[in-house]
């Protein structure tokens, strides 16, 4: 018995089967497909292309990606302002302490901030700050057990380093209700309440300030009934018990530098601009020895990261565009070669790892670092590596760095940052952006009756002045055409001027070129994601009209075969009755 091909059984639109070829032995079905199949050329071209722009648009996107990590990587190497100095890398601090008896790590804690001064002190720590605090005598009840049988009911103030309230001793109180009432108010007082359980029969009272210092010392007062007398916190006069004062509360004292200082806190950071100070325990007799210096850890840091994440994004480039020099023929892998968005992201990232820092200030006794390679980071030239993905990247040379930054630190940080230096310490720069030029700027401050009334300037860039150009002022805000951004802080009484010379650095021609690739309007990236996009939708809508048209032709031959092969089918019908009469009239 023969097989059944299935694949010759035709279902139309109508739901009417047929058997492909039935009358003709033409198999219609895989002819109409080949006829489709050859008239749909442009539209698998069309696919093709929205293939391999998804490929490219997946590389733009992780190209994306290593490029804002690249920014990211000059957060602190562009020199963003602060008053503080905290955005500045370089102004980072590290604490060195020493002492001449117990480790000063067990005496005290410090910490900088980059506003701290670079230097050395000496503390001697004779007294830490204590929290006041007392007991009421024993009582012999459990501490859930009624307590107003031996203090009475009534009132009590209490004051502490916050303020004053009120406590009322109802009938039938326990020295555990005492002690919630208390803490209820312990925000607005300064003064905690605890309980000591001495026995299942015995339990204390204990009473304390929330914060150290004299002047959170406590104090308390029978209001109404002798509540507090009773528990033996106060005497007959009102006064507090000596003898269940368990810490007086006293003030730290200390010696900086020979010099006598008290604090009401352990915790203080109002002693040395930057320094958060911490005191553990005191030793009379002892000296600590505070250093303050640099932390070009960080510094030297924040370049690795900057190095490895341009390599990365080199890399990838090299990557994503490698032609083999021996046969000239692209990689599987090249999908972004001849984009010209990536060319010139390329380009422009190369174009200023090899630039100048301009107006970096020229001193003849320091070493002025101006390019990139003089503190040890240069280029793999083209071919020269082994590794072709590693064409163009920054090879590193951590000894020159080293050197750099042990023995020019300033000269390191004016490479990287862009730097504004003011002659009038009431004149100080608070922003900039990618237009601001490394200029001098001459300025006159109109003021008069403590308001700025204009400011003009003159500036001077590559040795060319332009002269007389008005600055934008609101209140103590000064801006330049150029993005320059001030704030002055002087009486605004009197006419005033002052000179700012400003540099930019490697860092910040970095940042600002790559805030502008990464720009979600009008960035390099974004342009050439949205164009890629918008061509392969172009495409998927032409796809979508050739396979709706190529439907239609497809109903339109199988109709026309079909037809064909119903009039094969009546044809054979006709010629076999025919057939059939023939020879019926041969046999008569």
């Amino acid at each position: 018995m023969s097989g059944l091909n299935l694949n010759n059984i035709y279902v139309g639109d109508n739901g009417r089967v047929q058997l492909s070829g039935g009358s003709s032995n033409i198999d219609f079905v895989d002819t109409v497909d080949q006829m489709i199949a050859a008239r749909r050329i442009p539209a698998d071209n069309l696919e093709r292309r929205v293939e391999a722009n998804d490929e490219k648009i997946a590389a733009l996107k992780e190209l994306q990606t290593l490029v804002g990590t690249l920014k990211d990587s000059m957060a602190n190497l562009y020199g963003a302002t602060s008053f503080d100095n905290s955005r500045n890398i370089f102004e980072s601090k590290q604490i060195f302490a020493s002492s001449d008896g117990t480790a000063a790590a067990s005496l005290m804690g410090v910490t900088a901030s980059n506003a701290a001064e670079t230097g050395s002190y000496t503390f001697e720590i004779n007294q830490v700050a204590s929290r006041h605090k007392l007991s009421s005598n024993t009582q012999p009840v459990a501490a859930s057990a009624d307590i107003t049988g031996i203090t009475g009911t009534g009132t009590f103030t209490v004051t502490g380093g916050t303020g004053s309230s009120t406590v009322t001793v109802a009938a039938g109180d326990t020295l555990q209700d005492i002690r919630d009432k208390i803490n209820n108010i312990a925000d607005s007082t300064g003064v905690q309440a605890s309980v000591v359980k001495v026995s299942d029969t015995e339990s204390t009272l204990i009473l304390t300030s929330t914060e150290e210092g004299e002047d959170n010392r406590m104090s308390f007062s029978d209001d109404t009934g002798n509540v507090l007398q009773n528990l033996n916190i106060l005497d007959g006069v009102g006064a507090i018990v000596g003898a269940n004062v368990i810490d007086v509360g006293n003030n730290a004292e200390m010696e900086l530098d020979g010099i006598p200082v008290t604090r009401g806190s352990n915790e203080f950071s109002d002693l040395i601009d930057g320094l958060n100070i911490s005191l553990y325990d005191a030793e009379p007799g002892t000296l600590i020895t505070i250093d303050i210096e640099q932390d070009l850890n960080q510094a030297k840091t924040a370049i690795l990261d900057f190095v490895d994440a341009y390599n990365a994004v080199q890399t990838f480039i090299n990557e994503k565009t490698f032609v083999d020099p021996t046969t000239g023929e692209a990689s599987e892998d090249a999908v972004l070669l001849g984009n010209t968005s990536v060319k010139g992201i390329e380009s422009g990232l190369q174009q200023i790892a090899g630039s100048f820092a301009n107006g970096v200030t020229d001193r003849p006794d320091k070493d002025d670092y101006s390019v990139l390679a003089e503190i040890g980071l240069g280029f793999v030239a083209y071919g020269a590596n082994e590794d072709p993905l590693k064409s163009k990247t920054i090879e590193l040379d951590e000894t020159a760095l080293n050197e750099a930054l042990l023995n020019e630190p300033d000269e390191v940080m004016e490479l990287f940052l862009f730097r504004g230096k003011s002659d009038n310490s009431d004149v100080t720069m608070t922003g900039f952006d990618g237009k601001t030029n490394a200029a001098t700027y001459e300025f006159n401050i109109d003021a008069s009756g403590g308001v700025i009334n204009s400011v003009t300037y003159d500036i001077t860039v590559d040795g060319v002045t332009t002269t007389g150009k008005n600055a934008v002022v609101s209140g103590n805000s000064i801006r330049t055409a150029d993005g320059l951004r001030l704030f002055y802080g002087g009486d605004a009484n009197a006419a005033d001027t002052a000179t700012v010379t400003t540099s930019v650095g490697i860092g910040a021609q970095f940042y600002f070129e790559l805030d502008s690739i990464l720009d979600e309007e009008e960035g390099t990236l974004t342009q050439a994601i949205s164009e890629l996009e918008t061509q392969s939708a172009s495409h998927e809508e032409k796809v979508e009209r050739i396979d709706e048209r190529l439907a239609r032709q497809r109903e339109v031959l199988m109709d026309q075969f079909i037809a064909m092969e119903s009039a094969l089918a009546r044809m054979k019908s006709i010629q076999s009755s025919l057939d059939e009469l023939m020879a019926a009239g041969k046999d008569g």
